[in-house]
């Protein structure tokens, strides 16, 4: 199978491609737009190729699909200052060039939507996007979760930090939120297995491991790095603004990227329907574990 892969020297991407490596016979074409963003360490692979594409030129974009049967699309906009705009382009962009070039199906990695909730911006766009790419009537395979737990994921790296470095820890109220984080490697399996899955049209796939609390997310990593849990103290009155600035002071998160975490992290992001086990015939590994093999492995770069 030939796959072309959107946002590929992304956390998401650097994985999906690893795995890939390892485990299958696939082509990968991966996208690239500066030269500096291909990991040195995933070059001169015989079943790799990177190629530079602009997401912005037509012709650019098909002559990157062109070869291929298969799109992954892990594109976000969350670093740029009117992210919600450029991500509808983005995926406009995408989807056509997909339609022009024959792509027979694209696998799409976005948030979960809470139902009966005001949506923050960012999943309001996550949304939308997976609306886009529904809509040129390609088969689109969408896979919704809420916190991705690996070392290089941001919002890992958002607990991680807070939990590191404050034993007491004064908080927005959107601590005490719903979650189902789901550990890196599970998500990139999840994604390979639905590869040779059959789609008709677009299809719906939430994952995630246990349900909890961002408050206990922040004390069991406390946990797996100290030996025992961090005192959360909820403090009602803080704004988005100030939020934003408390993370950035914390974890170093720059600062539009705080203000979309902040007010994502007031959903509730729990799926409502698991697929999962359904698709990979076995439970998702449990929170717990995943931090504590993160913890050992962010030792281990000290």
């Amino acid at each position: 199978m030939n796959i072309a892969i959107l946002g590929a020297p992304g956390c998401v991407g650097r994985n999906f491609i690893k795995k890939l490596l390892d485990s299958s016979q696939h082509r990968i074409t991966a996208s690239y737009r500066i030269k500096e963003e291909i990991p040195d360490t995933m070059t001169g692979h015989d079943a790799l190729n990177w190629k530079q594409v602009n997401l912005f030129d037509k012709s650019s974009t098909e002559e990157f699909l062109s070869d291929s049967e298969v799109l992954i699309y892990l594109v976000h906009s969350l670093d740029t200052k009117n992210f919600a705009k450029t991500d509808v382009q983005l995926a406009n962009a995408a989807s056509l060039g997909a339609k022009n070039a024959g792509i027979r199906k694209i696998i799409y990695l976005g948030g979960i939507i809470p139902e009966g909730q005001k949506l923050s911006p960012h999943l309001a766009s996550r949304k939308k996007t997976g609306q886009i790419l529904a809509s040129y009537n390609i088969n689109v395979a969408e896979v919704r979760a809420s916190i991705l737990l690996a070392a290089c994921s941001a919002s890992f790296l958002l607990v991680y930090n807070l939990a590191k470095r404050l034993p007491v820890l004064v908080t927005p109220r959107w601590i005490n939120s719903l979650c189902s984080p789901i550990a890196l490697e599970d998500a990139v399996c999840f994604i390979e297995a639905l590869l040779t899955y059959t789609l008709n049209g677009q299809e719906i796939f939430e994952i995630g491991s246990n349900v909890v609390r961002y408050q206990d997310l922040i004390t069991l990593c406390s946990k797996s790095i100290r030996g025992y849990k961090n005192i959360v103290i909820p403090f009602p009155f803080l704004t988005i603004g100030m939020s934003s600035r408390w993370l950035q002071l914390l974890t170093g998160i720059p600062r539009n990227i705080g203000i979309a975490l902040s007010e994502s992290l007031k959903n509730d992001t729990v799926p409502q329907r698991n697929r999962f086990r359904e698709i990979m015939g076995r439970e998702p590994i449990p929170v717990e574990s995943t931090l504590q093999k993160l913890v050992e492995e962010m030792r281990e770069k000290r």
